[in-house]
């Protein structure tokens, strides 16, 4: 027999209360003109858990971990005002795992797909 299960949540896509385990158990958006239904099952399929910087000559921008979504962390997320606050990147140009370490961040080099 081949059950359907709702969940309880609502499609990242804004799509609403729409979402379904399928087949092999992946979250799934069940309204046809979704832009991306399996936007879930793919959050949930990423293992970064830190921080992703890139770097550029002059820029920089950050990823931050899904967790900093719970109770509002992200607004709160010390990183971005640290690095806008040095003199210039920390680190060549290139994308880079930021970890906490006490005071002070550390940089590790990674590679552009960090799934």
């Amino acid at each position: 027999m081949n059950e359907t299960w709702t969940i309880v949540g609502n499609c990242p896509m804004g799509c609403g209360q729409t979402l379904f385990v399928a087949d092999g158990g992946y979250i799934t958006c069940s309204f046809i003109r979704c832009a991306r239904p399996t936007a879930v099952a793919d959050l949930l399929e990423d293992r970064e858990t830190e921080h992703i910087v890139q770097f550029d000559a002059d820029t920089f921008t950050v990823r931050h971990p899904l967790r900093e979504r719970l109770d509002d962390a992200l607004l709160a997320c010390e990183l971005h005002e640290h690095i806008a606050g040095l003199d210039g990147p920390p680190v060549q140009p290139g994308r880079y795992r930021a970890r906490a370490v006490g005071q002070r961040w550390t940089w590790e080099a990674c590679a552009h797909d960090s799934h």
